[in-house]
């Protein structure tokens, strides 16, 4: 494995970091899009026993929107209970912008690594071609086999480029529809709240 990335030149480390960036963002995306911690199971329960209660302070507030997006839009609620249905829903939207963009963080990162990995690899293949045919033309004779040769290294990297885009791709379109599946729980879940409140 290590002759055939070493086979690929220097176009190699490159497209090794793009596969390296898109291993990290996949990670850290899988686990801080999990269910649980965006929209924690009975929290808008324990949030209405709480006001029922009247023992929602300022501290628990603070607490309540740092542990969840679901606990940031209920506080949400609570903070602008006086409003209108049509000014607190304004409000909501407002803060529902922030969460998405929150969930969605390092998706473009993401987007943008897969899509020029492809590119580099094609950019290492042509720039490989290029050196196999000048060191042809050069010396003046073209074996076949030396040819075959030189253009299976110039393809590595492009295959490398593909290897690393299409789970790439996948990856960042699953988180998409995964942020937008959270979204709409969220949704549900904050006017099911405003009902109950």
């Amino acid at each position: 494995m290590s002759d055939i990335f070493i086979a690929g030149g220097w176009f190699m480390w490159p497209l090794l970091a793009c596969s390296i960036t898109i291993i990290s963002i996949s990670i850290e995306r899988f686990w801080m899009l999990q269910e649980r911690l965006v929209s924690p199971s009975g929290l808008d329960k324990q949030v209405l026993n709480l006001i029922d209660r009247d023992l929602l302070d300022d501290y628990q507030e603070r607490a309540i929107s740092d542990i969840s997006s679901l606990g940031d839009l209920l506080i949400t609620v609570h903070k602008y209970k006086e409003l209108s249905r049509d000014l607190l829903e304004s409000k909501l939207e407002e803060k529902s912008i922030e969460i998405k963009y929150k969930l969605e963080r390092n998706l473009s990162m993401l987007g943008v690594v897969s899509t020029i990995s492809p590119l580099l690899g094609l950019l290492g293949t042509v720039v490989g071609m290029i050196t196999v045919f000048s060191t042809f033309q050069s010396s003046g004779a073209a074996s076949p086999d030396l040819l075959a040769s030189g253009i299976s290294q110039a393809l590595i990297t492009t295959a490398f480029g593909l290897m690393i885009a299409v789970p790439g791709l996948i990856l960042h379109r699953h988180f998409e529809q995964k942020v937008n599946k959270l979204m709409i729980l969220l949704q549900s879940k904050t006017s099911s709240f405003i009902d109950n409140f």
